[in-house]
């Protein structure tokens, strides 16, 4: 696919990256000479320097030729005209991040679809789910939505009173909770494998599954007996991520709810926007400040300014505090793999990987309605449409040949959900549910596209 990148920041650069390593036809657009001789010594792609929403520059990037354009410059104005004149030029689709909630939502007056933008992403809102979900799950190292919602991908750490290991799970005693969910995957000692029957879980394997939500919570209950939850949540950050995760605890739980911001100003906005939070205004770094808040085992933490180093060790301190789970925004990749080896907070969350995941189906095909990178495993999970006369149509399950590395967890008819047996047979209209090993899902790029 040949795709027209606008915009050289984080985001733009680790989606580059990607499509670069999947062999894409990328062309990447900045104003920033620098940022380009960086993407250019790393990655197999061609780069122009100009803006980006002008059309000269545009002309010269082929945008005339290109399948895809995604806009992700700092500036949604920028953003929106791109895309629209990325409309008036006939390219398919047309991605465009914009922060202004009012041009989010598809209801409104202001519809972005309607100048030909085909799909509208603000960051902040998609990691603010991410980490919404998080909290849904108590003990969850990874929640992920699918299917509109209608079913969820779980990764949980298998602790040492984890009902599942007394043998295979073809042998476990618990046959009935075992079919309301998938297992699609678990990683030991850092090798990634596919469940089978007669796979053993392990203390401390890495296990992801996929099912309907009520049945993914009590399924997890089921495997982390241990886990007792928490009933307070303290935010660090009232910016634009940590005001609208503070609005959606707020809304859609009955969790005590703290923020903590160091800006007077947008402490005083929070204040008058959240209706039942606490909002205090303060620094997560001052340790009198922190013990003030009384956190402790019934307290989640999670540290979501714009300053990594110190959602960092503001997490250290809630942890040292005794805080029941600490969550870090990190922004720059290289931190990561340090902090999984350190294990300096329970989990990290970038919302510039959470756009990524948002977007990334655009490059799969028409077919495909989602597409997520995993971030604990290295899988992804796929969102496919059949369309009338593919050849998956009619055809069960085990008959279906795929990859080794790939399978099919759930699938979606109407409005119900099935888990994913031999015997089930696939429909036109189908919403089918994939999981497969990066190798694997590319094996499959005709059959999805």
């Amino acid at each position: 696919m040949r795709i027209l990148l606008l915009g050289a920041g984080t985001s733009g650069r680790m989606l580059a990256a990607r499509l670069s390593n999947e062999q894409h036809d990328v062309v990447l657009v900045d104003r920033d000479a620098k940022a380009l001789e960086q993407v250019e010594a790393q990655m197999d792609l061609l780069t122009i320097q100009g803006d980006a929403n002008d059309p000269l520059v545009l002309i010269d990037a082929g945008i005339e030729k290109v399948d895809l354009v995604v806009a992700l410059t700092d500036q949604e104005s920028v953003n929106i005209l791109a895309c629209s004149l990325a409309h008036i030029a006939g390219v398919p689709r047309k991605v465009a991040r914009v922060s202004n909630p009012a041009y989010a939502s598809e209801s409104g007056r202001f519809d972005l679809r309607k100048i030909g933008i085909d799909l509208i992403i603000n960051q902040q809102r998609e990691c603010a789910n991410e980490l919404f979900n998080m909290l849904r799950i108590p003990g969850a190292q990874e929640v992920v939505d699918l299917l509109d919602q209608r079913a969820l991908c779980v990764g949980v750490k298998i602790p040492t009173d984890c009902p599942l290991l007394s043998g295979p799970l073809k042998d476990s005693e618990h046959h009935e909770l075992l079919a309301t969910i998938r297992f699609v995957a678990y990683t030991r000692s850092g090798d990634l494998k596919i469940p089978h029957g007669d796979t053993a879980f392990a203390i401390g394997d890495m296990v992801y599954l996929v099912g309907e939500p009520a049945q993914v919570r009590r399924f997890v209950k089921f495997l982390l007996p241990s886990e007792t939850g928490y009933s307070r949540v303290v935010i660090a950050g009232g910016g634009d991520l940590g005001l609208q995760l503070a609005t959606r605890i707020e809304e859609r739980t009955g969790l005590d709810l703290t923020v903590l911001e160091e800006d007077e100003d947008r402490a005083n906005l929070c204040s008058e926007l959240l209706e039942k939070g606490l909002v205090i205004h303060g620094s997560s770094l001052d340790q009198d400040i922190m013990r003030e808040l009384g956190i402790n085992a019934e307290t989640a933490f999670l540290a979501v300014t714009g300053d990594d180093e110190n959602n960092i060790m503001s997490s250290l301190v809630a942890d040292k505090l005794g805080a029941h789970f600490t969550v870090s925004r990190v922004d720059k990749a290289n931190y990561q793999p340090i902090i999984d080896s350190l294990a300096l907070v329970d989990r990290v969350v970038s919302p510039h990987r959470s756009l990524i995941n948002s977007i990334y189906h655009f490059v799969r095909g028409s077919a495909v309605r989602g597409d997520r990178m995993l971030q604990q495993v290295a899988g992804e999970v796929v969102e496919f449409h059949l369309p009338p006369g593919h050849d998956w149509e009619g055809k069960t399950l085990s008959q279906i040949k795929l990859p080794k590395g790939c399978l099919i967890s759930m699938v979606l008819r109407g409005d119900e959900l099935h888990v994913a047996t031999g015997t089930l047979d696939l429909r036109e209209d189908d919403r089918v549910l994939l999981y497969g090993f990066p190798k694997s899902i590319h094996k499959l790029d005709k059959v999805l596209s």
